[in-house]
């Protein structure tokens, strides 16, 4: 059974660069990406409430992804009041599931976005107020992940978990 993978953690830790990096692992085909932001902000442009239709649209589409036999990676801040019944369910239907949160500091992340090109338009404080700190899920043990890892190195460790199931 293919795994289910969920990448978690606040604005501009390395959440969709490392999904991306796994993702290119793999052959065409084999591996998705369900991005939070690409589904919740460019596909329906949405705000992220509790009970949001892209909590629902990202669990069915990790479900099609799933029952194609793909590695699905599901990716983003997932708050954990918002997503965490969405994600436990997906855990459940997947079989296997690997979990991991990057828990960075709010200066890290602002060093972090400072890199990036979001950052001409996204001011440090619309930052601070995505930033949640460490938000660990109730029903599963995450890889928590600090500033030390690099990708490379957190790219090498999901892709090793993967392929160890």
């Amino acid at each position: 059974m293919t795994p289910l993978v969920v990448i978690r953690g606040n604005s501009a830790s390395g959440k969709s660069t490392t999904a991306i990096a796994v993702q290119r692992r793999f052959e065409q085909g084999q591996c998705a990406v369900v991005s939070q932001d690409l589904v919740r902000r460019n596909m329906i442009r949405e705000a992220d409430e509790p009970g949001a239709f892209n909590i629902d649209l990202i669990e069915e589409i990790a479900r099609s992804c799933l029952g194609r036999g793909m590695v699905v990676i599901v990716e983003g801040i997932l708050h954990v009041q918002r997503y965490g019944t969405m994600l436990e369910r997906l855990a459940d239907s997947a079989g296997t599931s690997l979990f991991y949160s990057f828990d960075l500091t709010f200066a890290q992340t602002l060093t972090r976005h400072a890199g990036r090109p979001q950052a001409a338009t996204i001011p440090p404080e619309q930052m601070a107020s995505w930033y949640h700190g460490w938000q660990p899920l109730p029903f599963v043990d995450e890889v928590r992940i600090d500033a030390s890892w690099t990708l490379d190195a957190v790219s090498d460790r999901i892709y090793r978990d993967i392929g160890d199931r």
